[in-house]
């Protein structure tokens, strides 16, 4: 490989840049340069197979157009570094001036210092070509301002505590790209047309190979880089703009609006898939018994799951994340639930239908055939139904008397139950000749076993968690130093009635990094739970847990909570589970629920949903339920039309994906093409020309532009 070195000091920029390019033709593929000071377009369009090291401070739009080449700054620079480069890659060590990565089309710019005003100002990408700019330190104002594409990301070393990397107006007039800073950033910093949230993992994906880079170029540590959250900064829609902008030309056009309700992304996230914004529309407009209409399609068990126990996968997933604060949503379902007996089905079904186990699984299939007018026993071997909801969750967390609320109505449907007799290989048989369909609810009672020394002298988490529930507790905790072998949520709240029962420290082990979340997870890290990972136990002995690392762990009372399985050996021959279906290798035996996958209270309710639909659609002889509609994108909300504080819980609700009919489309249309009668629009074929305002304007992504 070619080597030269180039002395600049006072040479005029001309000169050096004729300089470069003869000594790339006579093969050089490295060239060193060195005093230089202030000379300008330094790497101007050259292409791939170059690479430049320049000592010194180079002047105004190093790497001007460049198409490929390397340039590496071992100190400062001025303004323009990588004025509309077209690919390559500059890395400065130093601070650069104003503009760095004025409309850059691809390519990497790496400054492990500051960068002035509006760094990234109109940067863009097309199709693979896809620029990132890395700031180590922080931004001026206008930081990606017009940006229509291509990554900034801004790092913020050297920032004081609760000093911004950024200054004001960023990502003023955005179109396009993605900006991510790391630390603080106020909403005021702000500019027009753009929204900021959390940065998700996903996001994080996208950028963790170039932060890899940047950190072994400029020698940082990742861990410290990742230490700090990030910000995600974008456009506030599709087109933020678009309503200013009406195209006259574009008469003719194949596209059309469409109004469609689309998944909103809570409904998206719910196991049992419970469309919250549509219910609270009909809440807030009075419209009670729709909204609970709609609730019992869905879910006997509002109020104890929706409304206590479920962690809130909805709200994890809510659009009014992006503002801070999520719908809340369990709120709302204990406040807005059915309460009155259920309603009678309108018709009677001549079939019969069992359900084996009355936990959340079993009692939501046995409500949903019982709503579609079917005959429904279902055997419970305990004295009482409620399987989990009432003999394992904490009271605390779900107390019997809400539970009963939903139970309640359950039995208001004339469900038979039939309880304290276990099912057995006979009494199955005899079920089963007895009715057209069963379903198998029985749950995941039988502890999985680590295999570890010592572990008899353990209690497992069901059992401790039943007997705590039910009353039956006699050990005493006070003063007990507690240990978990594993850390979900079940684990989380044998910690939290570790400490009910006195112990004086509770400490949760795993092989992983935990899966417990939400309330179960705050409520025990809260009292004072420590978690540990990973964890491989060795043995219990003594009072001692040793784990395979080495550590031990002193623990005079031991849980093991890594899980349940079903006992299956009631139905007197093979029972099978089918993979990806609630079938089993028996006809018109069903299962759902623990028996099948364990999970969440949600799971069961859903599976139990679905497999009571499943049933229904066979004996009726009618087609499946088809998937949900198209899932709505959070982003396609305009966060402009909510920045105002909610009024009450049902005023936060964006009805993403949902037409509210709120006729901003209709007064927008710059040509008076769309006219709404009730709930019905109607597009006028010969005055839309298919501009896409009525689109880019709804608040709710509710509609959509699509070929005629």
């Amino acid at each position: 490989m070619g080597r030269s070195v180039i002395s600049v000091g006072t040479m005029h920029y001309r000169e050096l840049n004729e300089r470069i390019r003869e000594s790339i033709a006579q093969g050089s593929e490295e060239i060193v340069l060195e005093d230089v000071i202030g000379q300008r377009y330094i790497g101007a369009g050259l292409e791939k197979g170059v690479h430049i090291e320049i000592h010194g401070v180079p002047g105004q739009d190093l790497g001007v157009f460049m198409g490929g080449a390397e340039l590496t700054v071992h100190g400062n620079a001025q303004d323009g570094v990588g004025n509309t480069m077209n690919d390559g890659s500059l890395v400065v060590h130093g601070s650069v001036g104003d503009i760095p990565g004025h409309m850059a089309r691809s390519g990497r710019i790496y400054i492990r210092g500051k960068a002035g005003f509006r760094a990234g100002i109109m940067m863009k990408e097309y199709r693979e070509s896809h620029p990132v700019m890395i700031i180590g330190e922080s931004a001026g104002d206008y930081l990606g301002e017009y940006m229509a594409g291509g990554t900034i990301v801004v790092l913020g070393y050297g920032c004081g505590a609760g000093q911004s990397a950024v200054d004001r107006h960023v990502a003023s007039g955005i179109f396009g790209g993605t900006l991510f800073v790391r630390g603080l950033v106020e909403p005021w910093q702000l500019g027009k047309g753009a929204v900021m949230e959390p940065a998700a993992a996903a996001d994080m994906d996208g950028i963790l190979p170039r932060l890899r880079e940047f950190a072994v170029l400029f020698g940082l540590e990742m861990d410290r880089i990742l230490s700090v959250p990030f910000t995600v900064i974008r456009r506030a829609g599709q087109r933020p703009y678009g309503g200013l902008y009406v195209n006259g030309n574009k008469v003719g056009r194949s596209v059309r609006p469409q109004h469609r309700n689309l998944t909103p992304p809570c409904a998206a996230a719910c196991p049992i898939g419970i469309p919250n914004p549509v219910i609270i529309r009909h809440l807030k407009e009075g419209r009670l018994r729709e909204a609970f209409s709609l609730i019992d399609e869905y879910t006997p068990f509002r109020h104890s799951c929706c409304g206590m126990v479920c962690p809130g996968l909805c709200r994890a997933s809510c659009s009014r994340n992006r503002l801070g604060q999520a719908v809340r949503i369990d709120e709302i379902s204990r406040d807005y639930h059915p309460s009155a007996e259920a309603e009678a089905p309108a018709e009677r079904q001549p079939e019969k239908a069992a359900v084996i186990g009355s936990g959340p699984a079993g009692l939501s299939a046995a409500w949903q055939l019982a709503r579609r007018g079917y005959a429904v026993d279902v055997y419970e071997r305990d004295a009482d139904i409620g399987g989990k909801l009432t003999h394992n969750i904490p009271e605390d967390r779900l107390p019997r008397e809400g539970v009963e609320r939903d139970l309640a109505r359950i039995r208001s449907l004339g469900v038979r139950f039939h309880t304290g007799k276990g099912v057995d290989a006979a009494s199955f048989k005899k079920i089963r000749s007895g009715h057209d369909a069963v379903v198998v609810a029985i749950g995941a009672q039988k502890p999985r076993r680590l295999g570890f020394p010592g572990e008899d002298e353990a209690v497992t988490s069901y059992a401790f968690l039943r007997a705590v529930r039910e009353g039956s507790w006699q050990r005493n905790l006070q003063g007990v130093d507690a240990c978990i072998v594993g850390a979900g949520n079940v684990a989380m709240d044998a910690a939290a009635e570790c400490f009910r029962l006195g112990a004086s420290s509770v400490t949760a082990v795993d092989v992983r990094k935990p899966l417990a979340f939400g309330k179960e997870m705050e409520r025990a890290r809260a009292l004072g739970t420590r978690i540990l990972f990973p964890r491989v136990i060795a043995g219990y002995r003594d009072g001692v847990v040793s784990f395979k690392e080495g550590e031990a762990l002193r623990a005079g009372f031991l849980i093991v909570s890594v899980g349940e399985v079903p006992e299956l050996d009631f139905a007197g021959e093979s029972l099978v589970l089918t993979k990806g279906s609630f079938t089993t290798n028996l006809p018109m035996v069903y299962a759902c629920g623990d028996a099948v996958a364990p999970g969440l209270v949600t799971h069961s309710v859903g599976m139990g949903r679905k497999v009571a639909l499943q049933i229904h659609a066979t004996l009726r002889g009618l087609a499946a339920e088809e998937a949900g509609t198209e899932p709505f994108r959070r982003e396609n909300v305009k966060l402009v039309y909510f920045q105002a504080a909610a009024a009450d819980s049902l005023e936060e609700c964006f009805s993403c994906g949902t037409c509210v009919q709120c006729d901003i489309c209709v007064n927008a249309c710059p040509r008076a093409a769309i006219a709404r009668q009730g709930e019905s629009f109607t597009v006028k074929a010969d005055l839309c020309t298919g501009c896409g305002v009525c689109a880019e304007v709804c608040p709710r992504g509710a509609i959509t532009m699509a070929e005629k």
